[in-house]
């Protein structure tokens, strides 16, 4: 694969954070496991997969080529990276720079849901990602020609330090940069003045409430975020997730409501990271991430901004007991558009 293979607007994405393997529990009980609670719970068969591996995949799925997509990352000289390195690079990755530990495994991340189909993750911190280090970034990047026709997305599970170094070498070369930031480190990526740097922030509404300090409904949480983040940033744009009650996203001071796709839910897991990956693909193809005007339903007007082509993808993801949905791709999404009865711009999906 190489760098000119479509026509899209941005020729490469290039990401870094976690590549591993999940294990999923369901439980029968809503309340939230204590700090000593013992629970029995239900191992779960689907199958489970580390955030950057699920982002991807999703925008390797829907661009077919068109852009070349290089994951950063490591996984153990073990069963588990072999297998994940071969099913990204079946997938349409460049898999180039996903290195083999010879010392640590391949990350494990445990998965708790609660019978509404929320969760939690618990995430190995000992593993193979360890060798992501800022020079590792650095050196990958330098390899990679790094411009203004690059997405580089800094996602999760790698030390903060090389998403740091990452997303300050991508703002330097010009390219356009996505962050996403879990919880509980926001506070050193708001030490560090990342959102300087950084073109689109992702979070759902925990992220974003401990970013900006506070917890609000969901529209006056993102008009909150947005104003916070216009003053290290004012080009910055906001994208919001909010389950099952949509999105939104922030442009210009202009906040859009992306309602849901209504599907019939079987695991929220990697739903998140499924809306990331196709707003990413929408992004690589030239969208915009907001639509310019707000639907009362999901298609009530034709399809034609980025963040409708991810919740296309998260509300398709859903249907799926496996974090990554293998059948999502771009035939599928054509066909989910066609069977409910919704349209696109031209230029939506190609």
């Amino acid at each position: 694969m190489d760098d000119s293979m479509g026509n899209a607007k941005y020729n490469k994405i290039v990401g870094t954070g976690g590549i591993g393997k999940g294990m999923l529990f369901h439980s029968d009980e809503m309340t939230t496991l204590g700090r000593s609670e013992s629970r029995l719970v239900r191992l779960s068969g689907a199958k489970d997969y580390c955030k950057q591996h699920i982002v991807l995949h999703y925008a390797a799925a829907l661009l077919r080529g068109q852009t070349a997509i290089y994951p950063i990352g490591y996984v153990g000289c073990d069963e588990i990276g072999h297998k994940l390195i071969d099913k990204m690079e079946r997938s349409g990755m460049n898999v180039r720079f996903v290195g083999k530990s010879e010392t640590e495994s391949t990350m494990l991340s445990i998965c708790l849901q609660y019978p509404d189909k929320e969760g939690c993750n618990f995430t190995a911190k000992n593993n193979a990602a360890l060798h992501v280090t800022p020079e590792y970034i650095k050196n990958c990047m330098e390899c990679l020609d790094i411009d203004e026709n690059t997405i580089v997305a800094v996602i999760p599970e790698v030390p903060v330090e090389s998403r740091l170094a990452m997303l300050a070498y991508g703002k330097e070369k010009g390219a356009y940069c996505v962050l996403s930031v879990p919880a509980a480190e926001a506070g050193e990526f708001i030490r560090q003045k990342a959102f300087s740097s950084c073109d689109l922030l992702a979070v759902n509404e925990e992220e974003a409430a401990a970013i900006l300090g506070e917890e609000l409904e969901q529209k006056e949480l993102a008009e909150r975020l947005y104003l916070k983040l216009v003053k290290e940033n004012p080009n910055i744009e906001l994208l919001l997730t909010c389950g099952k009650k949509g999105a939104y996203s922030v442009t210009r001071s202009l906040i859009e409501h992306i309602p849901p796709l209504s599907s019939r839910t079987v695991n929220t897991t990697g739903a998140g990271d499924a809306f990331l990956g196709g707003t990413l693909a929408g992004i690589a193809m030239g969208l915009t991430l907001q639509k310019g005007r707000e639907d009362a339903v999901f298609g009530e007007t034709k399809l034609s901004s980025a963040a409708e082509l991810g919740t296309l993808c998260a509300g398709m993801a859903v249907e799926s007991e496996d974090s990554i949905a293998s059948h999502v791709g771009y035939e599928t999404v054509c066909q989910k558009i066609s069977d409910e009865g919704m349209e696109s711009e031209a230029w939506f999906i190609k």
